[in-house]
């Protein structure tokens, strides 16, 4: 292997969508038998469910125990990501986290731009968590792959090292200096659940986010705190 493995052994952080509480959408199908029809076929249709009932054998209701099964974990696994990610390319599943807090931030703010952007989203408030997972494994060091490497030829590596079984990699973003990133192939090295920190309001004003929201800190967050300069003025 043409790239050097390292542990990795820490907290590492993302975040997701904030949503409400889970909710029974079957409730209205009135008798429980069309409700228990309707949750199986959600199982065969819906790829967290399917992923998850493979693993545990139809038992998908067996998520106390392993952490690999806690939605918040089993969810980047199981759903293709049709933008990629930074070194593979759609649909593979993978979870990319941050060393940092400011890291994550940064990263989540750039992934929703971009899916904002696509589809047109007029102004907005989108309300985000950050989760934090402790990580173990052996990860492919590709911090020495150099910044004008093309998002094919990353890729490129990446997919052969999806393919050879790695744990995952560990890699810098050029427009992102001061905070590492790893990307898990293999969710084994998620060693607990993941844990809910701080919440925050990503203001989308149409064309960009240029305002964070801190809903525990009950304080506003400027985009150029987050994202430095240059790349905060594009």
């Amino acid at each position: 292997m043409e790239h050097p493995q390292i542990a990795v052994d820490g907290h590492y952080r993302r975040l997701i969508p904030s949503k409400y509480p889970t909710i029974d959408i079957y409730e209205k199908f009135g008798s429980r038998e069309m409700q228990a029809l309707a949750a199986e076929l959600e199982t065969i249709t819906n790829p967290r469910l399917a992923a998850k009932s493979r693993i545990t054998g139809g038992n998908i209701s067996a998520d106390s125990s392993s952490p690999k099964l806690q939605n918040w974990n089993h969810a980047p696994f199981s759903y293709p990501m049709p933008e990629g990610t930074h070194f593979l390319p759609p649909p593979y599943s993978v979870m990319e986290l941050a060393s940092d807090e400011r890291g994550a931030l940064a990263r989540a703010i750039i992934r929703r731009e971009e899916f904002l952007s696509r589809t047109d989203e007029p102004a907005c408030g989108v309300d985000m968590r950050m989760i934090t997972n402790k990580v173990m494994g052996s990860f492919v060091d590709l911090r020495g792959v150099t910044p004008d490497t093309s998002q094919a030829a990353r890729w490129k590596i990446g997919q052969r090292l999806y393919e050879d079984g790695v744990d995952g990699v560990i890699f810098n973003m050029a427009e992102l200096p001061g905070s590492a990133f790893i990307s898990i192939f293999n969710d084994d090295v998620l060693l607990e659940k993941g844990v809910q920190g701080a919440h925050y309001r990503f203001r989308w004003d149409g064309q960009r986010i240029g305002r964070l929201y801190d809903f525990g800190a009950d304080r506003d967050i400027e985009r150029s705190e987050i994202i430095p300069q240059p790349m905060a003025a594009a």
